[in-house]
C-alpha cells in the first residue's frame, strides 16, 4: 500500500491517537476490530498495523481505562432503557387519559349535534 507508514515509525501522537478512538469507539458499543479500521484511516496505516500496535504496546498501558469504559455501555444502556420504559409508561397513561377526554367531548358533540338539530326541526315547524 503505497503512501502508507512502516508499523516501526509510530510517535507518541499517533499512540494517542490510536487509544483515543480504540477506547472512544469501545465506550460507543462499537469493537476494536472497528476502531483499528477507523484508526488506519485517520493514522493512514493498515488496520492490522493498527491491531498489532494497540494488543503489542498500548493495550497494558490502557487496559484498565478500556475495561471501565466496557462497563458503561451497559450501565448507560440499562438507564436508557429504564427511562425509555418510565417514558413509555408516561406516554401511555397521558394517551389512556387523552382518550377518556376525546370520548367525553365526542358525547358532548354528539349532545350538542342532537339539541341543534332539534332546534332546527323545531324552528321549521313554527314557520309552517
Amino acid at each position: 500500500m503505497e503512501g502508507k507508514r512502516r508499523k516501526d515509525q509510530w510517535t507518541a501522537e499517533d499512540d494517542e491517537k490510536l487509544a483515543e478512538i480504540v477506547i472512544q469507539a469501545v465506550q460507543n458499543g462499537k469493537t476494536q476490530l472497528e476502531a483499528f479500521a477507523e484508526a488506519a484511516n485517520v493514522l493512514n496505516r493498515t488496520k492490522q498495523a493498527c491491531g498489532f500496535r494497540w494488543n503489542k504496546t498500548l493495550r497494558t498501558q490502557y487496559g484498565q481505562m478500556l475495561n471501565s469504559v466496557r462497563k458503561r455501555p451497559k450501565q448507560l444502556m440499562r438507564s436508557h432503557l429504564k427511562l425509555a420504559l418510565n417514558s413509555f409508561d408516561e406516554l401511555t397513561e397521558a394517551y389512556n387519559e387523552l382518550e377518556i377526554k376525546y370520548r367525553e367531548l365526542q358525547s358532548e358533540h354528539d349532545k350538542l349535534i342532537k339539541w341543534l338539530n332539534q332546534g332546527v326541526n323545531f324552528l321549521e315547524h313554527q314557520s309552517k
